[in-house]
């Protein structure tokens, strides 16, 4: 069966990112009924990497030897068929922590498709910080799905829970648009699944 990783980008515990990520989790069993796959719903936080420290880089050392928490990030994303990577926009660009993730990487990402979503607490929906790390998920050789999808004002249409707010202005858009977006991701996983390039 087809794989999908839901990564939460931010680690503050704080973050509004985490109301978006529970109404995904919220929807889990919904949504595989329907694209008929495995969402796997994970934080970059939860493996407590420490700043990238390794001498060698990752493409060229073979022989690599990790301490479990580590090796635990890596296994779960070569495990994955397809990736949604959840972001907020720092200064215009993404988290440190989601470019300290990818720096431990090698091939686990390598042709397979993912889909970068956005997030503030404003109108704009984080949409700079989507388009940097595009930039750096296709180094790592993956099929960036075009079009980011952007969710704003977080905090206007979810609770912490995951949960739509009573007035949440833009409910039924994002009902359709996140649901189109698993959608989207899991056609794509699947299209790089079954036609893998034989170079």
């Amino acid at each position: 069966m087809t794989k999908i990783n839901i990564i939460l980008g931010s680690s503050r515990k704080s973050s509004i990112g985490r109301h978006l990520f529970n109404y995904l989790k919220n929807n889990q069993s919904e949504y595989e009924k329907e694209i008929n796959a495995q969402l796997n719903f994970i934080e970059i936080g939860q493996y407590e990497l420490p700043f990238f420290y390794e001498a060698l880089p990752p493409m060229n050392n073979k022989n690599r030897s990790l301490p479990d928490n580590e090796q635990k990030w890596l296994d779960d994303m070569a495990d994955a068929d397809g990736y949604i990577f959840l972001t907020p926009e720092y200064n215009h660009s993404f988290p440190a922590v989601i470019k300290n993730a990818i720096d431990y990487l090698s091939f686990q990402m390598s042709g397979k498709a993912v889909l970068t979503m956005t997030y503030s607490n404003n109108a704009r929906g984080g949409q700079f910080g989507g388009l940097e790390l595009n930039e750096v998920l296709t180094r790592l050789n993956a099929f960036v799905v075009p079009q980011n999808v952007a969710i704003g004002n977080v905090q206007k249409n979810f609770d912490e829970n995951g949960n739509f707010l009573e007035d949440a202005p833009s409910k039924e858009f994002y009902e359709n648009k996140l649901k189109q977006s698993i959608k989207k991701i899991i056609f794509y996983s699947n299209l790089f699944k079954e036609n893998p390039f034989k170079g």
